[in-house]
């Protein structure tokens, strides 16, 4: 038997803030004579069409499928799927609740929330929540879900024939998952550390050996618009993006702890805004670097 999501509003209002934030970046990339800012917002329109068209169809395609074996959670995306045994099912239970916890959607929509969450007393949970008006919290052993059919009623008839008790298990938060996010959180700082440190000290090491030119080309994304400046002075400009770096990744480390009360166990996802604005500089030192040597 087969269930359709909750419709919401808020997925509406995601594509406008979506179109909203392409047309600005756009505008930046026709107007910025700046290089770098250019890449970046390049790679930003990039990820933002990719993870946006990825999360459409997904939202679109969704659906909920109880059989005589198991509980589907599946999409067009059909290697995704969450598939269930009924048998594995330890409870169920309905819910209207806020989402205070479950990311930047939770907090933004209070009943939206797709992906990795976490649920007072019941711990993480793997959420496909597109209206927590109806929602339906259902877990096993070693992994809990949330899902918000249209039908709620008709779908916990379904889970109450085949057995499965409705009650609420309280779940106290694991020091373990504790342990665990923060520990993920210091890793991310010290590997954007270490891609910061290589991306100074890659050139520096580079000009005490006396392999780089008097010279050096500020890009090389556009061969009909070179120009070049002193060797020093892109070391001095390249130490200083490198610091400002630095420090960006260090207020994102400790702004995580912040959003740590937006998203109770996975607020060190955060820590991949660094990270991507570090391998972008990264890729543009190659870019610049490498031609001296071919």
């Amino acid at each position: 038997m087969k269930f359709f999501p909750e419709r919401s509003q808020f997925i509406n209002n995601l594509i406008l803030a979506l179109i909203g934030f392409l047309v600005t970046m756009g505008l930046i990339l026709r107007f910025s004579d700046s290089v770098l800012l250019k890449s970046l917002m390049m790679l930003l329109i990039v990820m933002l069409i990719l993870i946006s068209g990825y999360y459409f169809v997904l939202l679109k395609t969704l659906y909920y499928e109880i059989n005589d074996d198991y509980v589907v959670i599946g999409s067009a995306f059909r290697f995704l799927n969450h598939i269930i045994p009924l048998k594995d099912i330890r409870f169920f239970t309905e819910r209207i609740t806020l989402l205070n916890h479950s990311g930047l959607a939770g907090m933004l929509s209070k009943r939206f929330s797709v992906g990795k969450g976490y649920m007072k007393g019941l711990g993480k949970v793997e959420m496909y929540i597109t209206s927590s008006r109806k929602t339906i919290y259902f877990g096993t052993d070693y992994k809990n879900y949330a899902i918000s059919p249209e039908n709620m009623a008709a779908f916990s008839q379904v889970l109450l024939k085949k057995g499965i008790p409705e009650k609420f298990p309280q779940r106290s938060l694991l020091e373990s998952d504790i342990l665990e996010s923060d520990e993920k959180l210091k890793q991310y700082f010290i590997l954007n550390t270490l891609m910061i440190l290589i991306y100074i000290g890659v050139p520096l090491v580079l000009f005490y050996q006396s392999a780089l030119p008097e010279y050096m080309s500020t890009h090389q994304l556009d061969a009909s618009t070179l120009s070049y400046t002193p060797v020093k002075v892109f070391l001095d400009r390249t130490v200083l993006v490198g610091i400002s770096a630095f420090f960006l990744n260090l207020i994102v480390f400790f702004g995580g702890k912040v959003y740590e009360r937006i998203d109770r166990i996975y607020y060190y996802r955060v820590m991949l805004i660094p990270l991507v604005i570090v391998s972008l500089l990264l890729l543009t030192l190659a870019n610049v670097l490498i031609p001296v040597f071919v």
